[in-house]
C-alpha cells in the first residue's frame, strides 16, 4: 500500500501520478465533499489505518470517530494520535456500525460498505445518525450481478432514497481503482521477499492472484466503482 495504509482507491489525476499522491487526492475528494465544518461531528466507518480520518481531523477541524473490527488497524490508528492535540485527535474505535447510535454531523464510509454483511440496513442506520442537512459520502464498488458480495449502483441509489437522503452519483471511478490494484500487485512483487517472510509463500501468491484478478473484474466491466453523496433530507 501507500506510505498512509490506505487498503482503497486512489484518485488518480493523470499517468504519472503516484499511488501515494492519489490515495491524498482521494482522502481530500471525499473529505471535502462531507463539507465538514469546524467542531462537526465526523463518523468514519470502516476507517481502516486511519488515513481520512485523520486529514478529517488535521484540515478541517471535525470532531472525528474512526470505526475498524480489526484489532490490527485499530492499535495502529491509535498509535498515530500519541501527542496530537485533544482538540485534534481521533477518536478510534473497535466497534461495528450497527452499534454505534450517536448522532453525527457528516460520515465518511470508503471501500468499506462492499465487506459489509447487511447492506441494507446500513443507508437507514446512518440517516438516523445523521440530522437534516447532514451528508455522507461513500466511495464502492458496484456489479450488476452478485459478485464478491458487491450490489448494483440503482440499489444504492434506491435504498439512499427510500432511506430519506438526495442521492448524487460520480461518473465511473473503475479505472482508478484497476490503477490502484495495479500498483499494490507491483508493490507486492517488488517486496517479494519481505512479503513471504512476513506471510508466507502460499498467502503472497494468494493476495497477488486476489489484487490482479480484481483489477481483471474491472477492466472486463464486471465490477464498477461510485462515489455516493447523500444528503439527508
Amino acid at each position: 500500500m501507500d506510505s498512509g495504509l490506505n487498503h482503497s482507491s486512489g484518485y488518480f489525476e493523470d499517468a504519472a501520478m503516484s499511488l501515494d499522491n492519489a490515495q491524498l487526492s482521494k482522502n481530500a475528494e471525499i473529505v471535502r465533499k462531507c463539507r465538514i465544518q469546524p467542531s462537526n461531528r465526523v463518523l468514519d466507518i470502516g476507517c481502516g489505518w486511519g488515513a481520512a480520518a485523520r486529514l478529517a481531523a488535521a484540515e478541517y477541524h471535525g470532531r472525528v470517530t474512526g470505526l475498524t473490527l480489526s484489532t490490527e488497524q485499530h492499535a495502529y490508528a491509535v498509535r498515530t494520535q500519541e501527542g496530537v492535540p485533544e482538540e485534534r485527535r481521533v477518536d478510534f474505535r473497535l466497534q461495528s456500525w450497527e452499534d454505534f447510535a450517536e448522532p453525527v454531523d457528516r460520515i465518511i464510509c470508503v471501500n468499506a460498505f462492499e465487506t459489509f454483511k447487511d447492506k441494507d440496513s446500513f443507508l437507514p442506520h446512518c440517516r438516523r445518525l445523521l440530522p437534516d442537512g447532514g451528508v455522507m459520502v461513500m466511495l464502492t464498488v458496484t456489479a450488476d450481478r452478485p459478485i464478491f458480495r458487491v450490489v448494483p449502483r440503482e440499489r444504492i441509489v434506491e435504498n439512499g432514497v427510500r432511506a430519506g437522503f438526495d442521492v448524487d452519483v460520480s461518473g465511473s471511478l473503475a479505472s482508478h481503482y484497476t490503477r490502484t490494484l495495479e500498483h499494490f500487485v507491483a508493490n507486492l512483487k517488488r517486496n517479494r521477499t519481505r512479503a513471504v517472510a512476513i506471510a508466507g509463500a502460499a498467502e503472497y501468491k494468494k493476495q497477488v492472484a486476489h489484487y490482479t484478478q480484481c483489477a481483471g473484474f474491472l477492466r472486463r466491466g464486471l465490477n464498477d466503482m461510485y462515489e455516493f453523496t447523500f444528503t439527508a433530507r
